[in-house]
């Protein structure tokens, strides 16, 4: 009987051993470091993420949506263009992505007197083979607007 048991065992770890690590064609997005904590709203900053894909076909855009203080009636997503990874298309890809954002990203004062005084994002890539990521939720991050 303890061979048995053994030998089950033992199979299942070899079949689990040569399972192949497959990630499939669905765009694979994960947070890892803001450039500054806080940022300066007249500066930018820098997010970069994680990104996977089974078969490297990531170069069509990167959505990302401001949430700050307060709850939005509805979530405008801006889209930017992947950066172009030609070399990768039809293999598994695992890279860093950096989303750049620049003064104008933020909120100006002009345009809303109220400062908004933190602020973390929704993100989702879409692939040119029209596969989505799921979207994630960034960190919340302090936002510091220059004196008048």
């Amino acid at each position: 009987m303890k061979k048995i048991a053994f030998l089950s065992l033992f199979s299942l770890l070899a079949i689990g051993a040569c399972k192949k690590d497959s990630i499939g064609t669905k765009p694979v997005i994960s947070f890892k470091s803001y450039s500054s904590s806080p940022v300066s709203a007249d500066a930018g900053m820098d997010i970069t993420f994680n990104v996977t894909d089974g078969d490297g076909d990531i170069e069509n855009t990167f959505n990302f949506a401001a949430i700050y203080d307060v709850k939005p009636l509805d979530t405008p997503f801006t889209s930017r263009p992947m950066p172009k990874l030609d070399a990768h298309k039809g293999t598994k890809l695992t890279a860093e992505v950096v989303l750049h954002l620049i003064n104008t990203d933020f909120p100006q004062i002009a345009d809303n007197p109220i400062k908004k005084d933190s602020v973390h994002y929704l993100v989702f890539i879409q692939d040119d083979a029209g596969n989505y990521s799921d979207t994630i939720v960034t960190p919340k991050l302090q936002v510091v607007y220059p004196q008048n």
